[in-house]
């Protein structure tokens, strides 16, 4: 049995009265993002002609074709049907929010929750996090997508997440943020430099040796402002999209880098460089929990925010940050 929608919507003078199914409006989906009603059923593991009679029972409904039929390409949206598909998108978000709240009633937080993380920081922060999640609450099925700054900031304002590991910067400012630490930069130095034999390094030492540039949408700027900050200019010979890419180009003595996160084996000069503390290291950007207001109190949400508080009091991200010797005190943060 599907789960009827029932929805009035006034139009001029008339009163239109639509009842569709959740189903329904998910193949409607499915075939938007698909392009194609044979790659929807097979997405959705049900019949074409299911996908077909939704389509066209959500057509009839709405007295508009939303998709142009072309032979042998497939199905291509018409601008109602793009219109339609987004608030049918927005509602799936919300019912399925909902469904997972409904569940979570009478026990744990169940459902799915589509996470979202930085990219060049997941293999830091997401380990302990999936593996709390999955301790406490088994019935979590997580969705993980990972992109840079400016990628999961779009999937978190359009609801394609549900939650962000990211920094404070950008679009997120404006959405609701738990801070989980910040972040001061480290410079990776080959280990042939002969800055490797320090136990932290200074912005001049560094601003006239070739620079590997992390070069990402956020990232640039914010790196060039560490040195503008200290009336110097970094010397970018390179860049790359790419932590691990970087991070082979600093081993083979192609020029030093700065990342904001390094784990321990980054420190140990084993792997051809090694990460020391910025002396400068004034500009410690936030890094935390993103996500939408709406979904503040919805129980998968609330889970994850629960347990990235937990582990950050009990200090599970202690080993990826600056050694405390060489912190400056909370006054000196440039937000």
């Amino acid at each position: 049995m599907g789960k009827w929608i029932y929805c009035e919507a006034k139009i001029g003078k008339m009163w239109l009265v639509m009842n569709f199914t959740l189903k329904q409006l998910r193949y409607l989906d499915a075939a938007l993002r698909c392009g194609s009603i044979a790659k929807a059923a097979e997405e959705m593991h049900i019949s074409q002609s299911s996908v077909t009679a939704a389509i066209d029972l959500i057509e009839q409904t709405i007295g508009a074709d939303l998709f142009r039929r072309i032979p042998a390409k497939g199905i291509v949206p018409t601008k109602v049907g793009l219109d339609v598909g987004e608030r049918v998108s927005a509602f799936l978000d919300q019912a399925r929010v909902f469904e997972s709240d409904l569940m979570s009633i009478a026990g744990d937080p169940t459902g799915t929750l589509r996470l979202g993380c930085y990219a060049p920081t997941a293999p830091y922060v997401l380990p302990p996090i999936l593996s709390r999640i999955a301790q406490n609450y088994p019935s979590i099925r997580i969705d993980l997508t990972e992109g840079d700054m400016e990628t999961i900031a779009t999937h978190l304002a359009t609801g394609a997440v549900d939650v962000a590991l990211t920094y404070r910067t950008g679009s997120v400012v404006d959405m609701p943020f738990d801070a989980l630490f910040h972040a001061f930069p480290w410079a990776l130095v080959p280990v042939a430099s002969p800055l490797a034999r320090k136990t932290e390094v200074s912005l001049h030492d560094l601003a006239p040796l070739p620079m590997i540039l992390l070069d990402l949408p956020h990232t640039e700027t914010y790196f060039r402002s560490l040195f503008e900050q200290e009336g110097l200019a970094p010397n970018v010979v390179h860049s790359t999209r790419s932590s691990s890419v970087l991070r082979g180009l600093v081993a083979s003595d192609f020029g030093y880098s700065i990342l904001n996160i390094c784990g321990p084996n980054d420190r140990d000069g084993r792997n051809g460089y090694c990460a020391l503390p910025i002396s400068e290291a004034g500009h410690a950007p936030e890094f935390g929990v993103a996500y939408l207001a709406p979904l503040r109190g919805s129980a998968i949400v609330e889970a994850v925010r629960s347990i990235a508080a937990e582990l950050t009091e009990g200090g599970a991200f202690e080993h990826v940050l600056m050694p405390p010797r060489v912190l400056r005190p909370a006054s000196s943060y440039i937000e």
